[in-house]
């Protein structure tokens, strides 16, 4: 029986808004404008890397970027070797037309990585020791809209089998196997447009907890597939 389409975890923020006071001698307070859905969604995301790479000890996985460089390099290295060709136009035009055919193509590759491959993912994290895959973190706020949203989901084979892991699309029911969060971004920010990290992380943990919980047992259970697969089920995270 075909499981459901994504496991929804239930984890409202429990923390009350501070207060400006509560920030007083804070190192380093960071604010936004809250007009500005884009710079938002940065600073969310930015915080949830922080958040999964220190305070939870997952380790980034950049095979996936190291081949988005490697492309990269490789369309701009046609603009050189256009430039460093011996013969002047128009006797090198058949060297100009295949290093912008070379330059398109690798543009081409780049998008076609961003559109179907990546979506709205911006960290993939190695698994840990008791983990069987991976994660892929991606995220959601549209333009205009005060609801952010937080997905996992579970990478089997690395960063490189993004092709084929499940994903997170902002639409209703999600996708298989990914556990998914939303929550209005002013239970994060105060009228002023200072960021609050508390509540925030524990809202973060809390869906990882419920992810973890979810794949562990799913494999307890001998359900999950090669990168667990998701469980199927809600998750309610305390």
């Amino acid at each position: 029986m075909a499981a459901h389409s994504a496991a929804r975890a239930d984890v409202s923020p429990r923390a009350p808004r501070a207060h400006a006071a509560s920030r007083t001698g804070a190192e380093h307070v960071k604010t936004t404008v809250l007009g500005d859905t884009a710079t938002i969604k940065r600073l969310l995301d930015d915080h949830v890397a922080e958040v999964l790479q220190g305070e939870l000890k997952y380790e980034e996985d950049v095979a996936l970027s190291n081949v988005k460089l490697v492309v990269g390099f490789a369309g701009v290295g046609a603009a050189l070797a256009s430039h460093v060709y011996p013969k002047p136009f128009p006797h090198n035009w058949w060297v100009l037309l295949g290093c912008c055919a070379w330059y398109f193509a690798m543009s081409g590759v780049l998008q076609f990585l961003l559109s179907y491959v990546e979506l709205e993912a911006f960290l993939q994290l190695k698994p840990r020791a008791a983990q069987t895959a991976g994660l892929n973190i991606a995220s959601s706020l549209p333009r205009f809209s005060d609801r952010y949203s937080l997905a996992i989901s579970p990478l089997p084979h690395g960063s490189l089998s993004m092709w084929s892991a499940p994903k997170f699309r902002h639409v209703p029911g999600g996708a298989d196997g990914v556990y998914a969060a939303e929550e209005s971004v002013t239970r994060f920010f105060d009228e002023d447009g200072v960021f609050v990290e508390a509540p925030f992380a524990d809202w973060v943990k809390q869906l990882v907890k419920a992810y973890e919980a979810g794949q562990a047992q799913a494999q307890g259970h001998g359900q999950g597939r090669a990168g667990g697969g998701g469980a199927g089920k809600s998750v309610k995270a305390e």
